[in-house]
């Protein structure tokens, strides 16, 4: 696996093109020539992670607004005295 660096100026400058490249694998970005930061997908960093997404992460998420949730109602039986 390759990583691909950018320094911090081209982050700034062009974000769009650091996304795209962690979609592809981890991402290096630099201040003045030193390594800062790492940026990776989420779903790269929940699996080397080990960490799951809870239903509340999933929902809570980005672009989730438009997203209908039906959820069928739980059926009851009566109790039998």
């Amino acid at each position: 696996m390759s990583i691909d660096t950018f320094t911090s100026r081209q982050f700034n400058q062009d974000p769009s093109s650091v996304k795209r490249a962690a979609k592809k694998g981890p991402v290096k970005i630099t201040e003045r020539g030193v390594v800062a930061y790492m940026m990776m997908s989420i779903e790269e960093y929940l699996e080397i992670s080990g960490k799951t997404s809870t239903i509340c992460d999933l929902l809570s998420a980005p672009n989730t607004v438009d997203i209908e949730l039906s959820v069928p109602k739980f059926k009851t039986t009566g109790h039998s005295e």
